[in-house]
Parts: structure tokens; C-alpha cells; sequence
């Protein structure tokens, strides 16, 4: 956005002022640019758009200083950005166009510099910057926004005809890895989850649909979620279970506007079942699974863990060391020296050893070993190590 105040601090000016107060006007956005030669004829003054920058000489002031304020006048009425006259014939307003200056809010201005020509071209070049800028910029937004959720709202209108407050997925593989099987499943399913709306008065629509060789299902409910686990997640549950063998995953209820992410959770929760053999998993009740399968969803998340991983690593290939793998298994040990140690066949002084180097190749030798820890965990938290680490704790 270019304004009257930075037009006033172009280089090409050598002196600009306000030739009568003006409210705001160094604020007023500049949308374009004009010039007035000569005092127009009669009813012209329409070539002159809201948001331009006039500038003018007003040469015909000399000898007919009424035009002067008749072409002011009427330009102020248009609601141009501003009015800059190059103080060449007129050094000062009239009290008729100082008082319409202050009314409309549009600054009446006295500069001197370059040519008209030379002025006029450098505020067409800022304009074309900043109309580039703004191109830019929105692009940037665009890489940047994490969704459109009026996007997100219309694509699943698109897919489901759903309009609800919230959503629900479902992700489902069948036992038996066949396109027949997975036909047969979905009829099933589509009943079950017929049966499980009629139950709730809040569903305002079910839909199944075939994706990727699984079938992703989807509940959407009329209200908001009334709770971080609804109420009526573990009765939808109960009503998947009686279709026989199959694999499912859960995702929490969510927005609408967020149902993207819906379908991810639910994905998640299915992967989860697959690597534990269980029948049915729900994304509200993986804890560590959870945060595991965001961090592995997430870019930034996963260059920072390898940023980290790469420096241990470029260590280890140009000295022979093993931090990297000492590392990893330090963060799956949480942070317990002899447990580690076990882990790899090595006494628990050379662990420490190791986790001094660890902090100069990182540059934190001030840590503690608990912080070293934490920072690990992040680094290896999409690991198998530190993920079996946890999944043997949950177990025992």
C-alpha cells in the first residue's frame, strides 16, 4: 500500500509541503496517477478517479488564477489521493480550496524538484513495486495459511453434502485385501452408520465413500462439540464393532472448517491399529501416538528434527563417533544413563562421554543431562526407538 506520506518521501522532491492543514493526510492510500497540463473543458474533471495522485503546474493560473481554483476545487470533489502542484506560477491556496481541502480530507500539496515527468515516473515505478509486493505477499499467505476453511467447508459439501457444525471420520481397511471385500464392507458400513444417525438426533448426515484401497466414513453432526471426547464418540464405537473384522481408525469430532484434519487423525488412528492388531482405535485415546503422528504430518517439525539428526550425523561419518545412535537411544531411555547404557552394550561412563560430546557438537555444554533429554526426545520423537520405548511401557 503506497500513501500521500510516501509520496511525499520520494527523492525526486527536493522540498513537499501541505499548502493548508489537512487531517489524515499523510495516511491517504495512492491507488494511481494523473496529470492536469491545462484547465480541462467543461464536465472533464470525470477523467479523474478516486485514489490518484494529480500532479499539475496549474500554468494557466498565470493569467487566469479562477481556473486555478475552479480545476483545485473540482479535483478535491473527486476525492483524488492528493493534489501536488509544483510551486512554478502558484505558491499558495485560496481560503475557498483550503476550507474544501480540510472538509473532504484531501490534501492540497506544494512541492519542488525534478520534472512533472520525472516525478510522475518514479511514483508509477513505486506503484508497480508495491502492486508486486502485494502479488507476492499474497502468494506467501497462500503457502503460509495452514487451510481455507471455507475451502475445507465447500470440498466436503462437494464430497458428502455435509453442512453440519462438526465432523467425524472414520478410516477402514478390511481384513481381507480385495476390491470385492472392501464393496462388501462399505454397504455394511453405510448401514451401521444409517442406524447409529437414527440414534443420535444430533447427526445431520452419514457418508461413506472408497479412497486409496481403505474406506473413509463420515458423521456430521448439527451441533459444536460439546466436549474434547463426545459423548457419543464410544457409542459409535460400539456400533462399528458389530460389523465383524475389519480395522478402523477414529478421529476426534471436529469443525467442519477442519475436517482435513478429521481425515489425517483418522488415518492415524488406523495406522495404529494396523501396527498393534486391534480391531478399532480412537484418535482421543493414542496419547503418544498422537503427538507422534503430528510431528510426522508437520514440515517444519521434521527439518527441525533432521537439522539436529544431520549435525550428529555429519560428526559421526567425519570422526568415526556414534552420537547420533547414542543419541536416539538416550531420548528412548528418557533420559536414564544405565538404561541406555544396556540398550547399547556399553558402560554407563562411555554413555557419558558420549553425552558431553553430544552437547559440543550441539553447543550446549551448559545443559544438564535432563534437558539434553527433552531436546532428544523432540529430535527422535518420530523414531521407531523412542515410539516401541513407549509402546513397551504401555503395555508393561
Amino acid at each position: 500500500m503506497i500513501t500521500v506520506g510516501d509520496v511525499m518521501n520520494m527523492r525526486a522532491f527536493d522540498n513537499m509541503w501541505l499548502a493548508a492543514p489537512c487531517e489524515g493526510a499523510r495516511e491517504r492510500e495512492v491507488h494511481g496517477v494523473g496529470t492536469l497540463d491545462h484547465e480541462p473543458f467543461t464536465g472533464r474533471y470525470d477523467l479523474f478517479s478516486e485514489g490518484e495522485m494529480i500532479f499539475t503546474t496549474l500554468g494557466f493560473a498565470e493569467m487566469h488564477p479562477d481556473l486555478a481554483e475552479e480545476a483545485l476545487l473540482q479535483l478535491i470533489e473527486r476525492n483524488v489521493a492528493a493534489v501536488a502542484v509544483k510551486a512554478v506560477v502558484l505558491h499558495e491556496v485560496t481560503p475557498r480550496v483550503a476550507a474544501a481541502s480540510a472538509e473532504r480530507g484531501v490534501p492540497v500539496l506544494f512541492y519542488e524538484g525534478r520534472f512533472m515527468e520525472r516525478v510522475i515516473a518514479d511514483l508509477m515505478n513505486l506503484l508497480d513495486d508495491d502492486a508486486a509486493e502485494w502479488e507476492r505477499n499474497h502468494l506467501l499467505d497462500t503457502i503460509l495459511a495452514p487451510s481455507d476453511e471455507q475451502a475445507v467447508r465447500a470440498t466436503f459439501f462437494a464430497i458428502a453434502g455435509v453442512t453440519g457444525a462438526t465432523i467425524q471420520c472414520l478410516a477402514i481397511r478390511a481384513v481381507t485385501d480385495d476390491d470385492a471385500s472392501l464393496r462388501a464392507l462399505q454397504r455394511v458400513v453405510e448401514g451401521v452408520l444409517a442406524d447409529y444417525a437414527d440414534r443420535w438426533d444430533d447427526v445431520e448426515r452419514t457418508f461413506v465413500c472408497r479412497y486409496r484401497g481403505i474406506l473413509l466414513g463420515f458423521v456430521s453432526f448439527k451441533r459444536p462439540p460439546l466436549k474434547a471426547i463426545a459423548i457419543s464418540e464410544a457409542d459409535l464405537e460400539k456400533y462399528l464393532s458389530t460389523i465383524g473384522p475389519l480395522v478402523c481408525g477414529i478421529s476426534q469430532e471436529v469443525p467442519l472448517s477442519e475436517g482435513d484434519i478429521a481425515v489425517r487423525q483418522a488415518m492415524a488412528a488406523l495406522r495404529t491399529a494396523q501396527d498393534d492388531g486391534l480391531s478399532i482405535v480412537r484418535w482421543t485415546t493414542l496419547r503418544f501416538d498422537a503427538f507422534r503422528a503430528s510431528a510426522h504430518t508437520d514440515r517444519m517439525y521434521n527439518r527441525a528434527s533432521e537439522m539436529i539428526r544431520g549435525v550428529l550425523f555429519d560428526y559421526d561419518a567425519e570422526h568415526g563417533a556414534e552420537l547420533g545412535r547414542t543419541a536416539e537411544a538416550f531420548a528412548a531411555s528418557c533420559g536414564e544413563v544405565r538404561a541406555c547404557a544396556e540398550a547399547l552394550f556399553q558402560h554407563p561412563n562411555t554413555v557419558r562421554y558420549r553425552l558431553g560430546k553430544i552437547k559440543a557438537v550441539l553447543s550446549m555444554e551448559e545443559c544438564t543431562d535432563r534437558e539434553l533429554a527433552q531436546l532428544l526426545f523432540l529430535v527422535y520423537l518420530t523414531g521407531d526407538s523412542v515410539a516401541a520405548h513407549f509402546k513397551d511401557i504401555a503395555i508393561g
